[in-house]
């Protein structure tokens, strides 16, 4: 359907349909942070203790785990 042209009807439900999940889940985060009063969701800063260490670590501990 990459090479399919669309009627604008076709056209106007195909905008919908993406555009309606997008707003949905936009509006529930915003419902949880402004009602609920969940904080904002952030990324470490480089300066801090949680941004230095890795995500996956790469060698075993001193006891063999991962």
């Amino acid at each position: 359907m990459a090479g399919a042209k669309l009627s604008p009807t076709a056209k106007r439900w195909q905008t919908i349909m993406v555009t309606i999940p997008i707003i949905g889940a936009t509006s529930f985060v915003l419902y949880k942070r402004l009602v609920l009063g969940e904080p904002q969701r952030t990324l470490p800063r480089p300066d801090s203790e949680e941004a230095k260490k890795p995500i996956v670590p790469l060698k075993p501990d001193s006891e063999g785990t991962y």
